[in-house]
Formats: C-alpha cells, sequence, structure tokens
C-alpha cells in the first residue's frame, strides 16, 4: 500500500469509500446467498427503525418489531448500513497505518472485521431487543454463525475494496 502521507485527502476520502461500499456490497452478497440457501436474513427496514428511534430518544426496543413503523425506514437502514461499512473502513486503515504502520493484508482485514462483532452482539441485538448475542431469539447459535461468516466476509471485501484502489495493491 502507498504510504498515507503520499496520499491527498481527496484521495485518502475516495479510498475509505471505496473500500466501505466494497466491503458492505460483499457482505450484501453473501446474506443473499445464504437467503437463496434458505437461511432467513435480517431486516434493515427494522435498523432504519431503530436508527429513526434513536433521533427521537429511544434507544432500546422490547422488540424492535414490536415498535411503530417510521416513514422510510428501509431507506434509513440502508444507509446507515453503508455508512457504518465506510466508517468501518476508515477505522480500519488508522488502525492499519498509524497503529501498525503498515497497509491493508487479507489476515488483518478479516481479523479486525471479526473483532467488530462485538458492536452487533453488545450493541445492536440488545437495542433491538435480541439480548446480547441474539440471546432472546428463537435461535442464537445459528444467528452468532451467521454474524461470523458476514463479518469476516466483510474483512475480505475490505482487503479487496484496498486492493481495487491502490495502484499495486494493497
Amino acid at each position: 500500500m502507498s504510504d498515507p502521507s503520499d496520499l491527498s485527502a481527496a484521495q485518502a476520502v475516495l479510498q475509505v469509500i471505496v473500500m466501505g461500499v466494497v466491503a458492505t456490497l460483499a457482505t450484501d452478497l453473501w446474506q443473499r446467498l445464504l437467503q437463496i440457501m434458505g437461511v432467513p436474513s435480517g431486516s434493515w427496514a427494522l435498523v432504519g427503525r431503530w436508527v429513526a428511534w434513536c433521533c427521537r430518544g429511544r434507544f432500546v426496543h422490547r422488540p424492535i418489531s414490536a415498535t411503530p413503523p417510521v416513514a422510510g425506514e428501509l431507506a434509513i437502514g440502508w444507509v446507515f448500513h453503508y455508512a457504518i461499512g465506510i466508517a468501518y473502513a476508515a477505522l480500519y486503515l488508522a488502525v492499519m497505518e498509524l497503529g501498525f504502520g503498515s497497509g491493508p493484508t487479507l489476515v488483518s482485514a478479516v481479523v479486525f472485521a471479526l473483532a467488530l462483532l462485538v458492536a452487533p452482539s453488545f450493541v445492536m441485538q440488545p437495542a433491538l431487543g435480541l439480548g446480547f448475542m441474539a440471546a432472546r431469539t428463537p435461535n442464537p447459535l445459528a444467528i452468532r454463525a451467521i454474524n461470523v461468516s458476514g463479518h469476516a466476509v466483510f474483512g475480505i471485501g475490505l482487503y479487496l475494496g484496498a486492493v481495487s484502489v491502490v495502484p499495486g495493491g494493497a
């Protein structure tokens, strides 16, 4: 990967956006493949509902599906999903370049993405009324396996996004 000091601010922002979008898109494609194989997927509308209610001061729901719908919640959920993917890409690059003094690698991207499981397991799922690590769902182990696989794919996508925007690869 290029030395971060060699990148202009615009190039750095473009790199982060491309990495985040590629990684999030990879995750979405993985979830679609799982859906085709009969694995139920989450609802970005419910995530959008949560985001919209957060803006109104309500952060925890029991469960989110019982909370009144909000106009545009599906769009809000999708925008939030991609915004988080881009934010995670920025955090990953900051950790790698500023913390470790190196560029992205496949292993570091996957490890980073798996470490991000803390967010859904201990923040999002409880806030949506699903319990810590999806404990209040009918099949918590299945949800956990889906989350692990999705985050691993996100990590692969982070790396692929990095090599797609860096001349000569990461």
